[in-house]
């Protein structure tokens, strides 16, 4: 993963300050942005009955939507449609993390499939080494 380096801010950092807490990601940053953060990620979705349920899985841009295969929980949360958030964690200690929200619902296609249309992202700071820490969102 780039790291965020004062004095070092092109490409997709460019504009980002060591003290920002997000930096956006558009649709267009997308492909890049799975190339350096990966394709695993944290699936979060919430029941009817609001309870979380949170899943690990491979997720796939294919320039249009986002596709994951992950399981019955996930599948019954999205079934009439809904909101996802997927998670990339940073890879590095002191790293930016990647959130990306969507709305999900089962592919008409493939009922083990969910699709997530892209709604919007950031990459959001570091959490502080300790509780009540200087960092605040």
């Amino acid at each position: 993963m780039q790291q965020l380096n004062v004095g070092e801010r092109s490409g997709l950092w460019a504009g980002a300050t060591i003290g920002d807490v997000s930096v956006k990601i558009t649709v267009d940053d997308l492909a890049d942005r799975l190339d350096e953060y990966g394709t695993a990620a944290f699936v979060v979705t919430v029941g009817a009955d609001s309870s979380p349920k949170v899943v690990h899985v491979p997720v796939v841009w294919d320039g249009e939507v986002l596709r994951c295969t992950p399981g019955g929980g996930t599948l019954a949360n999205l079934a009439g449609g809904g909101p996802v958030t997927l998670v990339f964690p940073s890879s590095e200690n002191g790293g930016y993390s990647m959130f990306l929200d969507g709305r999900g619902a089962p592919d008409p296609d493939d009922d083990a499939m969910v699709v997530i249309e892209f709604t919007g992202g950031v990459l959001h700071r570091p959490a502080p080494d300790v509780p009540g820490g200087d960092a605040r969102c």
